[in-house]
């Protein structure tokens, strides 16, 4: 073999053999990264004994992991927070006494799906559950798709079967261990890594391990990961359900502004979703709330709703615009004429600046931190006991 044929076939040994290690490390990651039964159990269980942070993968999918953490907050809790992730940051410090909540708010949850879990907790747990939360969305359309609902299940047992994942092909596990963004993944696991203080057990941890060692974050709170992104970070949920979006990006007032005002491009999925129904929130999912008010009242609770924040500026900038101004103004007519009528109050978080709230309290258009929140519950509360709420939309002057 000439001198240039080794050198060739050196090469591309040593490329197989780097190949191969990314490979078999990804394929390790891949199994846990999608979840399982057994990672949902052990994360609710090490939450429960610990109070700590974390939460069972993946993020596009934590409601196995929050239905079993309800079950275990059922015996010392009388609220609930259901919704999409524009309320992941609502904890239960911003409810006054004798109020104790759990947040059991999920990324991507339709109207649809928030009003079959209320109708479940009131049927099922109605003797703990007296209070609730439920989060309307306009900005992302969520009151307006023509989604129906359709019952559900939140058992343990029912979440435990959902968490049961179907097979994946070898060679669909080979295509995604190999894609850009599980070998960017694979670099910045191996970086932290070679930093820890301890390599070959930080090694073992995330590579083999089913979750992380416990680690403390900067407020002092326990933290554990379950999932092998997000790795030391502490992001996950809090033990009130709430997420903690830890190493998230806060929004600077230059991007914040060219964001509001792109949400009222045509093309915009804000404008798009608010126009494409003229407004009108979704017939089906008022009159299913209806229903649910008086059964919460008869046991001596009460529904709350929240329009949750956007971004300072971009309400106001909707509604510059007469096509925007015309859907978004319906949509609020019609559901402060609801509320009135069925004699609850909606807190309309939208234009968040009015409670307070500041461009560097969001990390998107539509997702608030919980410092921006905090302002807004505040404010309510005040407000109500000072007797300035009453049925309707509320929002401070």
């Amino acid at each position: 073999m000439t001198a240039p044929a080794r050198y060739l076939a050196v090469l591309l040994g040593l490329f197989g053999l780097v190949l191969a290690a990314i490979l078999g490390l990804n394929l390790a990651l891949g199994e846990r990264a999608l979840g399982s039964v057994e990672i949902n159990e052990l994360a609710s269980a090490w939450q429960q004994k610990t109070r700590g942070i974390t939460y069972g993968p993946p993020t596009t999918n934590t409601r196995p992991f929050k239905i079993l953490r309800l079950a275990d907050r059922l015996r010392d809790i009388n609220g609930v927070v259901v919704g999409a992730s524009s309320v992941m940051g609502v904890t239960d410090t911003m409810f006054p006494p004798p109020l104790r909540v759990y947040n059991m708010s999920v990324a991507g949850n339709s109207t649809a799906a928030a009003i079959a879990e209320a109708e479940y907790l009131e049927q099922h747990h109605s003797d703990r559950i007296r209070w609730m939360l439920i989060g309307l969305d306009w900005s992302v359309g969520m009151i307006f798709h023509p989604i129906r609902v359709m019952s559900v299940d939140l058992s343990p047992a029912a979440a435990l079967s959902r968490s049961a994942l179907p097979a994946v092909p070898l060679l669909k596990k080979v295509e995604d261990a190999l894609s850009l963004p599980r070998v960017s993944n694979l670099g910045r696991a191996l970086k932290s890594v070679a930093m820890a203080p301890d390599p070959l057990g930080s090694f073992r941890h995330t590579f083999f391990d089913i979750a992380s060692a416990e680690y403390r974050c900067a407020d002092g709170a326990l933290a554990r990961d379950y999932d092998v992104a997000n790795r030391g970070i502490c992001a996950g949920f809090r033990y009130d359900g709430s997420w903690t979006f830890a190493g998230e990006k806060h929004l600077t007032p230059a991007l914040a502004a060219m964001l509001a005002r792109g949400a009222t491009a045509p093309s915009s999925k804000f404008s798009r979703f608010l126009c494409e129904s003229a407004g009108l929130p979704r017939d089906e999912y008022l009159e299913r709330l209806r229903a649910l008010i008086p059964r919460f009242e008869k046991k001596g609770g009460r529904l709350l709703f929240l329009m949750p924040p956007v971004v300072p500026g971009m309400e106001k900038e909707m509604l510059r615009r007469p096509e925007t101004r015309a859907c978004l103004e319906r949509a609020k007519a019609v559901l402060g004429e609801w509320a009135r009528n069925n004699l609850v109050t909606i807190i309309d978080a939208g234009a968040s600046e009015r409670f307070g709230c500041e461009v560097s309290e969001f990390l998107d258009e539509n997702h608030a931190f919980p410092e921006c929140l905090t302002r807004v519950f505040s404010r309510y509360w005040r407000d109500s006991a000072a007797g300035r709420v009453g049925p309707g939309l509320y929002r401070p002057e």
